[in-house]
């Protein structure tokens, strides 16, 4: 049984995108993460990207974690839209470590290093 857990998604767009794609709107991630047997269950969705653009997914602040997480690369479409489903291992025993913990997805142009970025509740990362 999959245990959901609140998934607050957030656009923060880091100063090199923004003069990147002036007139044009910004590229944008929302995510969310839920909680199962196997781990934190990710569904990362993005649009406004280029065209065919080839997209890395990274994973900062998992509770407990040593280090950034890779969560893989996105294709975009031919729209500037992707949708990537990634489960990874939980982090930790602890629910206090998930509680308090955010942990921020980063969403990187692999051309241009264009970025963008969101946040979801670390609850998703302990485990069951």
């Amino acid at each position: 049984m999959l245990v959901p857990v609140l998934a607050v998604s957030a656009l923060t767009l880091s100063a090199s995108a923004a003069g990147a794609f002036s007139g044009q709107p910004k590229p944008q991630i929302t995510a969310e993460a839920e909680r199962s047997p196997q781990g934190a269950k990710l569904t990362i969705k993005g649009k406004n990207w280029p065209a065919g653009a080839r997209v890395k997914l990274t994973g900062t602040r998992a509770p407990a974690a040593n280090g950034t997480q890779d969560f893989g690369m996105a294709d975009a479409s031919d729209k500037g839209e992707f949708t990537h489903r990634k489960t990874v291992l939980c982090t930790t025993n602890r629910a206090d470590d998930g509680e308090s913990t955010p942990v921020t997805i980063t969403a990187a142009d692999s051309a241009t290093g264009v970025k963008a970025t969101a946040r979801v509740d670390g609850g998703s990362w302990v485990c069951q």
